[in-house]
């Protein structure tokens, strides 16, 4: 017969009930967080999207060029910064970390329509850019997958097509 001490089965049903618990209040997407996007500091107008990213827990920074004014309390990142992202499919997939400088919160966009990150979506923070009256950033023509023109590896049907080259795996 195996006994058990009552102290022992108390610490590790304890333990278990902690470890449950601490990822009780995690997010699936944090961002928001500052960033290093390495050595070359953006141009102005010039969106980048750095990977990896050891800053960000997806690993991915996106710096977005500031287009209007910014609402009291946020922060352009300066220099070579930027702020993690996260791939999203909705608004609601984007979660902010709560030391983000982006004080609005975040919106699913496209950021890029070239390089290995084109066409797919990201969480862009609110407060850089200018959202229309939709609500919702419009998925730019080069990213449309019914145009066939559009060479992004990215979009549906181009993997491993013979009309794409570039796009095998």
């Amino acid at each position: 017969m195996i006994r058990r001490h009552p102290g022992g089965v108390l610490v590790v049903s304890l333990t278990i009930a902690a470890l449950a618990m601490s990822g009780y209040g995690c997010s699936d997407n944090p961002v928001g967080r500052i960033c290093d996007l390495g050595t070359a500091t953006p141009e102005t107008g010039e969106v980048v999207v750095a990977s990896p990213s050891l800053d960000c827990v997806s690993r991915t920074c996106l710096r977005v060029p500031k287009t209007g004014e910014l609402p009291p309390g946020s922060n352009f990142p300066e220099g070579n910064s930027g702020l993690c992202t996260a791939e999203c499919s909705a608004d609601s997939d984007c979660d902010r970390v709560p030391e983000s400088p982006c004080i609005t919160g975040f919106t699913c966009g496209i950021a890029v329509t070239v390089g290995p990150f084109c066409c797919r979506k990201f969480c862009i923070c609110k407060d850089y850019i200018k959202i229309p009256d939709t609500g919702q950033l419009a998925t730019p023509k080069a990213c449309d997958p019914t145009v066939m023109d559009n060479k992004c590896c990215n979009l549906t049907g181009r993997q491993n097509n013979a009309s794409y080259p570039l796009c095998r795996t």
